[in-house]
């Protein structure tokens, strides 16, 4: 008998928002945590198949790799190519080590100051450039808030492979 395998588990990422109060300092603690699930973009995947077999395409490495938010609440959908905002959208580079990989897990990580992306927090996503450049995925965020000058956030996007 074939096992069944559950394809939702290839399609899924995990984002995490920390948000504190005032600048984030390494040590100090969250006054919330969130987090969710995201899809895979059509552009984003067919890039993660090329760069897996050598064919061209740009890394997402930490001079490429940048996480983005906005203000759209439109549905994901596979043919996506950005985030859906149309002015209140916001890509910050990688912090210091990231993206990084231990064993099956890579992990992603931005730092938003309290002076980024002072708006409603709607949707977020992975990029492999500072602008245009392809999307490897899109998510809604479970728990839309809005962020003002007085927080700032540390988002964190990982990514197992079983």
């Amino acid at each position: 008998m074939k096992a069944k395998i559950n394809q939702d588990n290839f399609r899924h990422g995990v984002f995490r928002l920390e948000l504190f109060d005032g600048e984030y300092a390494e040590g100090k603690k969250p006054f919330k945590t969130m987090g969710f699930e995201n899809a895979y973009v059509d552009t984003g995947g067919a890039l993660l198949l090329d760069l897996l077999i050598g064919g061209a395409g740009t890394v997402f490495n930490n001079a490429n790799a940048h996480i983005g938010v906005g203000d759209s609440s439109s549905a994901v959908a596979a043919g996506q190519t950005d985030l859906l905002a149309s002015s209140n959208k916001t890509r910050k580079a990688m912090d210091s080590t990231f993206p990084s990989r231990t064993g099956q897990v890579m992990t992603f990580k931005s730092t938003f100051g309290t002076d980024d992306a002072n708006y409603a927090w709607n949707e977020m996503a992975i990029f492999n450039a500072s602008s245009a450049g392809t999307m490897l995925c899109r998510s809604l965020v479970s728990s839309p808030f809005t962020k003002t000058s007085g927080i700032s956030v540390v988002a964190t996007y990982t990514l197992t492979v079983p």
